[in-house]
């Protein structure tokens, strides 16, 4: 089966939310410790990206157009450039989220 591409689509600079809403995506630890979720569930058929949008980077600005044409709040979880959640988000949402692309793929490779 080919490898789930899950991007996550953050602004370290942003201000955070003071109610614990979700993962600081800015955090090494937060990063690592999904990392290493992600890698133990899934047994390496997920990449995981992670893109910073307080750069200014040029590449970035695809994902600066989509946000604004569609309304879409940070951070995102995108599975294969598909739009899955937008807003804070906890673990067990991104976990899940990718859960329910592996089995579409697999439903779909059993057509």
């Amino acid at each position: 089966m080919q490898k789930i591409l899950v991007t996550i689509i953050f602004r370290s600079k942003s201000e955070k939310c003071e109610a614990a809403c979700g993962l600081d995506w800015s955090s090494a630890e937060t990063i690592t410790v999904m990392k290493q979720r992600v890698k133990e569930r899934f047994a390496g058929g997920v990449q995981l990206k992670l893109v910073d949008l307080s750069g200014g980077d040029a590449a970035n600005a695809k994902f600066n157009n989509k946000m604004q044409q569609e309304n879409l709040a940070l951070p995102l979880l995108l599975v294969d450039d598909e739009v899955r959640i937008s807003g804070e988000f906890d673990a067990r949402q991104l976990l899940d989220a990718i859960e329910v692309e592996r089995e579409l793929k697999w439903k779909k490779s059993m057509m």
